[in-house]
């Protein structure tokens, strides 16, 4: 009987000491950053096709509830083709940024390659989540990292040179975070736009 309750105790303990009293394990941001990886390891073991690590274009975080053990669902968004819905891929992890399942959307179609040329869609994406998660303790940045809840990737030009451009935004305000990067996922800067 002892060793029982012993056994007991310890499980109770165990489960109170992984638990999130304050909130999940991981923020909004480390789910999309996560999302990354994740198209990256499906491509490589053939689950899914190869376009998503070139054809990226956006991330959708959403925090779902009554479907423990599934905490966030990320929709992963391909390039829009010239008809029809953009190709989709939805990921689900647990509050500490595991994941547990995958599934591309019904319905959709392989949109254009905007020639992504040193780095991948995919990586160029993580790259820009990364400066989220590094900044956590400015405060307007910190808001990203909680309430992300969009990320589009776009090609563009700052100050004469051609760049990657990851737009965020956020349930926690208004404001849009710009992240701009070389087109090798070289940080140049970001800027929080009203």
């Amino acid at each position: 009987m002892k060793i029982l309750f012993s056994f007991l105790t310890i499980s109770l303990m165990s489960l109170a000491a992984f638990a999130h009293p304050g909130g999940p394990g991981v923020s909004n941001a480390k789910a999309a950053e996560l999302s990354a990886h994740r198209i990256d390891r499906l491509v490589a073991l053939g689950k899914i096709d190869a376009t998503f690590l070139s054809r990226l274009d956006k991330l959708e975080v959403s925090v779902v509830s009554n479907q423990a053990p599934v905490f966030y669902k990320v929709i992963v968004s391909q390039t829009q083709p010239t008809q029809g819905s953009p190709l989709k891929l939805e990921i689900s992890f647990d509050d500490d940024g595991k994941p547990l399942a995958f599934k591309v959307l019904p319905g959709g179609t392989v949109g254009p390659d905007f020639g992504w040329t040193a780095k991948d869609a995919v990586s160029l994406s993580e790259n820009a989540l990364h400066y989220v998660l590094e900044n956590t303790s400015d405060a307007k940045v910190a808001l990203f990292d909680k309430g992300l809840t969009s990320f589009v990737l776009t090609k563009g030009e700052l100050n004469g040179q051609q760049v990657a451009r990851g737009q965020m935004t956020s349930s926690l305000t208004a404001e849009k975070l710009n992240v701009y990067l070389t087109l090798d996922g070289t940080f140049i800067s970001a800027e929080i736009l009203p």
